[in-house]
Order: C-alpha cells, then structure tokens, then sequence
C-alpha cells in the first residue's frame, strides 16, 4: 500500500474482510511494514540463480532452492563469526527419531534491509570465489537495486 493507492487498497481489505465475516469467524488484519525491498528480493535471487547454473560443488548440481539454503546457512555462519549473529539465527533441531541433528537456517523474508544488502554483497564475494560469472540479468537487477539505494 502506497499513498498513491491507499483508498484503493484499503477497500479491497474491506471486501476481504467483509466476506470473511459472512462466514460467522471473527476476521484479522494485520498491518506492517515491509522489511525489505521487491528490488532486492530480485537481486539476490538472480544471483542465486547464477550459482545453480554454473556450479557444482564436489560434482553435485544443486537447483536454486538448494543453493538458496546452502548460501543463506553459510551468510548466517559467517555472521556468527563476525559476532553479529541474524536476530532470527540457525538452529538445530533433533530428527523426529533422536539419532540426529537437522539444520535450519534463517528465512530470508526476516532479513531487514541492510540484511538483505549485507547478503547480496555476501553473494558477490561467495561468487568470486566459486568463479561465478553474474549474467547481465544478475548485473542488471543489482544496478536497479544500486540506483533505488543511493
């Protein structure tokens, strides 16, 4: 929701809830604000992309959700490092039969901001060293991430 289309959205969510209340069940809505940008979003899962093209670590070919998870568990490792662990960190929890731990890594949708441009710089560097080469895509929806950032 914008200023520019307030009026519009806003009765569009009293449609919703309106329907909603047809069905006898109380009805929530929740406002906030957005903790990162769409530009974003759009960057690092370009870069993302890039990755699951190109490389394949000790010969296994990862599609982009595996390598989302792989380089989002990696960013939070190396936050932790630096002693400026994500808010919402990695956690272990034990399997449903107890003989073994699982990961889980941070969802990037808790990423605020300067997270989110803390990862796509993170992506650069993990790139250079996986001898990924950003496709002009890559390149173009970070300099449209660069131009909307200052």
């Amino acid at each position: 929701v914008t200023s520019d289309n307030v009026k519009e959205e806003m009765n569009k969510v009293w449609e919703m809830a309106n329907k909603g209340l047809k069905s006898g069940e109380p009805v929530v809505v929740t406002l906030g604000r957005q903790k990162g940008s769409r530009i974003q979003e759009n960057c690092y899962h370009a870069q993302i992309g890039d990755f699951a093209k190109q490389v394949e670590p000790m010969g296994n070919k990862h599609d982009e959700k595996a390598w989302k998870e792989l380089l989002v568990w990696e960013f939070s490792r190396e936050k932790i490092m630096m002693g400026e662990p994500l808010q919402k960190n990695n956690a272990w929890i034990p399997s449903l039969c107890g003989t073994a731990m699982l990961p889980s890594r941070p969802a990037t949708s808790g990423f605020d901001k300067k997270i989110r441009s803390e990862f796509i710089e993170f992506l650069f560097v993990k790139g250079s060293e996986y001898g990924v080469n950003f496709t002009d895509k890559t390149l173009a929806e970070y300099e449209t991430y660069r131009q909307a950032n200052g």
